[in-house]
């Protein structure tokens, strides 16, 4: 009897170890072609993962270059600003971030700067690059070496400068950072 009894425990630990509890549980696959295929499936899976993966280091990657590019020319070579609508501007060598609408706004044109200080009537429209041809982007800057007196503070600056973005005008002074 003890014999019966035991062959029925270890033939009940067999069968419920194939059938599944909930029906979530994977089973052994039945035949060569079901094995395969369960493979291909979790060989897909991981190729996903790793294209994620990659898709996140690249994109950290992308933020951290544009981050040390910042960090090497964290100097702005001019700074301006003006009031009615409050506005301010950081031109460097190769970019210009500027806070508009006393701040409700932003812009960040990827341009060469370089000779923002040297030309004594700096005027330039500026354009971008979209796939691949050349767009024209609603912004002028022109600057000009007269002096200038800030309405809101008062200060004296050795620049006017007048930015054209998206059919407004921004008026303001200027500094260039030599320091």
């Amino acid at each position: 009897m003890l014999k019966v009894i035991c062959c029925l425990i270890v033939a009940g630990a067999i069968v419920s170890c194939n059938v599944p509890k909930d029906g979530n549980e994977e089973t052994m696959p039945i035949n060569k072609i079901e094995a395969l295929t369960n493979l291909e499936k979790e060989e897909a899976k991981k190729e996903d993962t790793v294209k994620a993966i990659e898709k996140v280091v690249e994109e950290k990657t992308d933020v951290e270059n544009k981050n040390l590019r910042v960090a090497k020319t964290n100097k702005p070579l001019l700074i301006a600003r003006g009031s009615e609508p409050g506005w301010y501007a950081e031109f460097f060598s190769d970019h210009l971030r500027m806070l508009i609408d006393n701040g409700t706004d932003s812009v960040f044109v990827e341009r060469d700067f370089s000779g923002i200080n040297t030309d004594p009537m700096y005027n330039t429209p500026i354009s971008k690059n979209a796939s691949g041809s050349r767009e024209r982007l609603a912004f002028t800057v022109s600057i000009s070496n007269k002096k200038c007196v800030e309405e809101a503070s008062g200060e004296k600056r050795e620049k006017e400068i007048t930015i054209l973005y998206r059919s407004k005008q921004y008026k303001g002074c200027a500094t260039a950072n030599i320091k």
